[in-house]
Formats: C-alpha cells, sequence, structure tokens
C-alpha cells in the first residue's frame, strides 16, 4: 500500500507541468504532455515542460473589426448618443476620426 502512495507522489510530480498546464487551460497541453512524458526524464525536458506550462500563451484576436463597416461604426455611435452616453460633440469627434481612419 506505501509502495502505491510513493509511487502515486512520483507521477504527480513527475507529470507536474501537463497538471499545471491543464489547469491553466493553455492551449498546448497536449504538446507540453509530448515534451513532458518523452523527455521529462532528462530533467531538461521536465525543466522545459514545466517552464512552457506556466508561459501565457499568445492570445490570436480574431475580431470582427475588419468586417465592421464605417456605417456600422457610426450606427454603434448613434446608439451610444441616443441612450445619453456619448454627448453631440463626443459624436461628432469620434464619427469624423472613423471617417477619417476609412
Amino acid at each position: 500500500m506505501g509502495e502505491l502512495i510513493i509511487l502515486a507522489i512520483f507521477l504527480a510530480f513527475y507529470f507536474l507541468p501537463t497538471i499545471v498546464a491543464s489547469q491553466r487551460d493553455h492551449t498546448s497541453t497536449g504538446a507540453i504532455f509530448l515534451l513532458n512524458f518523452l523527455l521529462g526524464w532528462t530533467f531538461l525536458g521536465w525543466i522545459a515542460a514545466l517552464i512552457w506550462s506556466f508561459t501565457n500563451p499568445s492570445a490570436v484576436v480574431i475580431g470582427d473589426y475588419a468586417k465592421r463597416s464605417v456605417a456600422d461604426e457610426i450606427e454603434k455611435l448613434a446608439k451610444l448618443r441616443d441612450k445619453g452616453i456619448l454627448t453631440e460633440n463626443e459624436f461628432n469627434e469620434k464619427k469624423q476620426q472613423i471617417l477619417d481612419k476609412a
């Protein structure tokens, strides 16, 4: 029974990089697991996997900004003006900025 507990502790420590990546919802969890599984025994592979698991993957932003037209942007500003969030002057300034960029 004691051997099983020691084995479980060893495996948890060995796969610590994978556990960390999984808990952080890392986008490369599968690759970190493979590095951890295949090269973790070299210690340098384990360190690399651990460091990788703590990195913040760069966010890939696929926005709909390119899809929005100038008219859509101005329409959104008009709604903010109508709700009283923007003043007439702020609306005109933002509208001019949008038109200048187009």
